[in-house]
Parts: structure tokens; C-alpha cells; sequence
């Protein structure tokens, strides 16, 4: 399972999983995308999913759903790309700032003197055409923030049409009010709905009141963080990523709720393989020494609490008050 869900998170760069930790189908699990629940291999889930379906693709964070049976509801995320569309004033400084907040940064413009390495040195990619042959030029990519700022209201509907028809994580959207309002009643006319045009941060950018085109970008790159941050995902933790890909076979220790302030969120990960080497972390301490003395002799779909409150907290190491569940899978 975990081999193809790094294989599928390399390649869109966000994968969504659900899985039973209790009841009578404990330890079912699935792939979650935009047309509904699928086995890992590739076939439709079993029809035990069609009751959660709705709720599991609603769902945007990385939690248990509690319920008949409780699911853990899982979010990765990796590689964010950040695709500017237009090379103007304003997208020279958003590509600085987001590429040192580790974004991938792509330009597009129509023009072949604005898409330059001289007025980009940072980005990724760099493409001349027309924003008509976006789809074609620019792959789908789940974990894609879109900024459009072209020179005109025809190449923001021109991006816009093309980026609603496909996977995004943010799409903003430059302009006046006005400017704004003629695309967005442009494209309602040729039947885009309200919902999909609610998802349009438009004008874009947090209101900082600034003018030039630094403060805008910061503005810009502030709403794209905010954006990116607002949901509770699992942290990748690359060890862990690279003993699955090396086929390794053991123990997969996730934190799957928490509350008060333990070390570590929900969804970090700890595997120990059969040699008894450990990668990643659930967050140090005694906790990780009592879960790693645990994980030999769990059951392959097994949940336990450690409490970290008062008595509990102080024989564990952490008197930093709550609790921590973490889900053992022998994988």
C-alpha cells in the first residue's frame, strides 16, 4: 500500500487514503480521488465504501472520522508547484518569494522577451506560448497553486477556464474588482457555476494595502501559505519514504489524533523493519521508546493511546499534558 501511495505522491504530488481502525471491517483501505474511493489496485472499492464515500472525499484534513466504524482519514502532500501565468512586474518577486519557501516555480507568458532566465534566474520551467495552449503545455498536478497575472482580463479568462477543468490546491487571480467581475461573468455565461468560481481567490492576495510590486507579492505569496497550511496533512517523512521504496518490510507507526502539545502532529510516521532499524519519529522520547517496544508484537491493524496528562505524561517522559493515539500496520 505505502509503495504506491509514495509512487502516486511523487507523480501528483497529493494522495488522500482512508482506512478501518475499528469494527467489523477493521483494516480496509483505499485510494480517495475526485471520481470517488478506489482499491490500490486500481478496481473499484468494495461496495462497503459507497455509505462514506461523500463524507471521505469532503473531508480535508488528515483525521479520524468516527462513526459505526472509525476511519482514519489520511492527506499527503509533497512538491508543491507553483505555476505563474504571465511574467510581468508582480510575478518576478512572487517567484522569488515562493521559491524560497520551497515551491517548484513555473512562468508562462505569450511574450518571448518576458519569459527570460535574466527576469527569472529562479524558476523551474520557463515556457513561451500562447496561455490558449496551457492544457497542453502545463501537465495536471493535484498539489498546483495557480497564479494569474496577465496583462489583461482575456488572459485571465483564457488560464481560468483552462485551470477550473482541472485538480488544484489554490488559484488566484490579479486584477481590479472590476477586471475581476468581467471574467467572472464571463465564464458564469459559458457555464461555469458559482461554486467553481467561489474557489477563485479574486482580487488575489491578502489586503496589505501595499503598491508596489514587492508588497504585492507578499500579499500573493501570504495567501498561498495561509492556503497551504490551512488543513491538517502527514508529514513525509523521506527515511520513512525511502524504506518503503526499497521494499523494506516491518512495522508502520502513525500518529492519528492528539491533542494538548505533544512533540509531534497527526499523521507523523515511524517504520521499524524486521532488523529492527527505525526511521522517522513519533516524537522522541519515551513515548517513541514504549511505541517502538510495542510495534514488534502488534496485530496488523492496531490502535494505541499513550497518555501524556499528569501521572501518565511524567511516566512517559513528556509532562506536556493530552494524549497521543497512534495506529500500528504491519506492512
Amino acid at each position: 500500500m505505502y509503495e504506491k501511495i509514495y509512487h502516486l505522491l511523487e507523480k501528483t504530488g497529493r494522495v488522500k487514503t482512508a482506512m478501518v481502525i475499528s469494527g467489523t471491517h477493521k483494516g480496509r483501505k483505499c485510494l480517495i480521488g475526485q471520481d470517488g474511493c478506489r482499491s490500490f489496485d486500481g478496481t473499484e472499492s468494495e461496495d462497503f465504501w459507497t455509505e462514506y464515500e461523500a463524507e471521505l472525499m469532503n473531508c480535508q484534513d488528515t483525521m479520524v472520522l468516527h462513526g459505526k466504524e472509525d476511519i482514519f482519514v489520511e492527506i499527503y502532500a509533497k512538491n508543491p508547484r507553483l505555476i505563474i501565468l504571465g511574467g510581468g512586474h508582480v510575478s518576478q518577486p512572487v517567484a522569488q518569494i515562493c521559491k524560497m519557501l520551497g515551491f517548484h516555480i513555473t512562468v508562462m507568458d505569450d511574450r518571448e522577451e518576458f519569459a527570460t532566465r535574466e527576469r527569472f534566474p529562479e524558476a523551474d520551467c520557463l515556457i513561451t506560448g500562447s496561455f490558449e495552449e496551457l492544457s497542453e503545455r502545463i501537465p495536471e498536478y493535484e498539489n498546483a497553486y495557480y497564479v494569474i497575472v496577465t496583462r489583461g482580463h482575456l488572459g485571465d479568462s483564457t488560464c481560468a477556464r483552462q485551470i477550473l477543468k482541472r485538480p488544484y490546491s489554490y488559484l488566484g487571480m490579479i486584477g481590479s474588482k472590476n477586471k475581476v467581475k468581467l471574467t467572472r461573468d464571463k465564464l458564469l455565461k459559458e457555464g461555469y457555476t458559482e461554486n467553481q468560481l467561489n474557489t477563485v481567490h479574486a482580487p488575489i492576495g491578502i489586503p496589505l494595502g501595499g503598491q508596489m510590486p514587492a508588497e504585492i507579492a507578499v500579499s500573493i505569496a501570504a495567501e498561498i501559505v495561509r492556503e497551504k497550511n490551512k488543513y491538517k496533512i502527514s508529514y513525509v517523512d523521506e527515511t520513512v519514504e525511502q524504506a518503503v521504496r526499497e521494499k523494506k518490510q516491518g512495522v508502520m507507526m502513525t500518529i492519528i489524533s492528539k491533542s494538548g502539545s505533544s512533540p509531534r502532529g497527526t499523521g507523523s510516521k515511524m517504520f521499524l523493519d524486521q532488523e529492527g532499524r527505525s526511521y522517522g519519529s513519533v516524537g522522541g522520547g519515551n513515548v517513541e521508546f514504549q511505541a517502538l517496544k510495542h510495534a514488534p508484537e502488534a496485530a496488523s491493524t492496531e490502535v494505541v493511546r499513550y497518555n501524556l496528562s499528569n501521572q501518565g505524561g511524567a511516566n512517559l517522559g513528556m509532562i506536556c499534558g493530552g494524549q497521543v493515539e497512534i495506529l500500528f500496520e504491519c506492512v
